[in-house]
């Protein structure tokens, strides 16, 4: 009996304990500054864990709505289509660039956001641990905003073309060349996708990249952009002929960054996104 006292006492003196240095955690309040963060995810439908990377970004997404754009990049490893069981292939030349371009990194799903350098010779850019994703989100939210970009975007149905108008606004002068990059994303796919050891075949696979309007690597925006200085773009995207019974133009965005001009990834500055129809 006195043993079980003594514990109870013991017990009783824990509660307290943390009742005086156990703070209630609480997430940090993100003021929005303007800021829209680029998440490009790297993962593939015969990818065992990518499934894992799909719900991070899509919790991401709907704690910070309309403040990141995602975009599921389909490149080489681990990409190729479910034996017996796809019916697409994803995969295509620029998600494959794009995927290089991020080397090294560790395994898939690994993301990278605004193409920051992470400093290290394992990851240069895409975090394969899904656990630290939104604390990169949220430290990018938080930088200094210095760039508006708007941005219009119609369909021709008639000739299944996307014309692409956006405008950037520099906040402050920017020293140095500056490139833009022109996604076009495709979401509610429903299609096999490897979990773990067994096959989803209804898996809804979103922010597929379908191609670029630019090269990989962007195209030329600018030099020295001057704050206020207005720069407008006018590009119109003709489907390819292979893919107009394929995309669903319902379905698609249009995302745009901007970065610097550079041979290996620069951090994106600001990005823009909107439905194409």
């Amino acid at each position: 009996m006195r043993n079980i006292n003594i514990l109870f006492i013991l017990f009783l003196f824990f509660l307290a304990s943390c009742n005086e240095i156990c703070p209630e955690i609480t997430d940090p309040v993100i003021e929005d500054n303007g800021n829209v963060v680029l998440i490009e995810e790297l993962t593939g439908a015969s990818c065992p864990n990518c499934p894992k990377g799909t719900a991070a970004v899509k919790a991401i997404l709907d704690k910070f709505p309309g403040k990141v754009a995602a975009i599921g990049i389909h490149g080489k490893f681990l990409c190729e289509p479910v034996k017996n069981r796809s019916k697409y292939d994803f995969r295509n030349e620029k998600a494959k660039n794009l995927e290089e371009w991020f080397l090294p990194w560790l395994g898939k799903p690994a993301a990278a956001f605004n193409r920051i350098d992470q400093n290290s010779t394992d990851e240069k850019y895409a975090i394969f641990a899904t656990g630290l994703w939104q604390s990169q989100v949220e430290a990018e939210l938080q930088k200094e905003h210095v760039m508006n970009i708007l941005m219009d975007v119609k369909y021709d149905e008639t000739n299944h073309v996307a014309n692409i108008d956006f405008t950037a606004i520099p906040l402050k002068d920017l020293p140095g060349e500056y490139n833009y990059s022109i996604f076009l994303t495709e979401s509610h796919i429903i299609d096999a996708q490897t979990n773990g050891s067994v096959i989803i075949d209804d898996f809804e696979h979103n922010h597929v990249l379908r191609d670029m309007a630019t090269n990989f690597q962007g195209d030329f925006l600018g030099n020295n952009l001057v704050k206020n200085n207005i720069i407008k773009k006018s590009i119109p995207y003709p489907f390819p002929k292979e893919s107009i019974d394929l995309w669903n133009p319902d379905n698609m965005e249009v995302v745009i960054a901007i970065h610097p001009n550079s041979t290996t990834p620069s951090r994106v500055i600001q990005c823009a996104f909107k439905h194409l129809k």
